[in-house]
């Protein structure tokens, strides 16, 4: 099982996004944290973007058709990440198991 970590720019819906994927069953939950502010060194300058967090667990499985669908909605260049979830009790393993695609 992975957090599955989406950074969509704020121009786009991330509900719809959240939609899809849990209708194909590709991830078991989704959380959204809007107006999150990232920060980077940019020419030795510190700057600031806003995104939209979309944080989704999944089947680790799943990863690369979650990141195909991504792409094809919203292009390529859509930063995503995963993180591993290491130890989960019974009922969030069982919620994860029954609620997406078997792999």
């Amino acid at each position: 099982m992975v957090n599955v970590i989406i950074y969509l720019g704020k121009s786009h819906d991330p509900g719809n996004l959240v939609d899809v994927l849990l209708k194909k069953k590709l991830i078991a939950k989704a959380t959204i944290d809007s107006d999150n502010v990232t920060y980077v060194l940019k020419d030795d300058e510190v700057s600031t973007e806003t995104n939209t967090v979309i944080t989704v667990q999944t089947k680790s499985l799943l990863f690369s058709q979650i990141e195909q669908l991504v792409a094809e909605m919203y292009g390529s260049s859509v930063p995503i990440f995963s993180l591993p979830i290491t130890q989960a009790n019974q009922q969030f393993d069982k919620m994860v198991r029954e609620n997406t695609l078997r792999t």
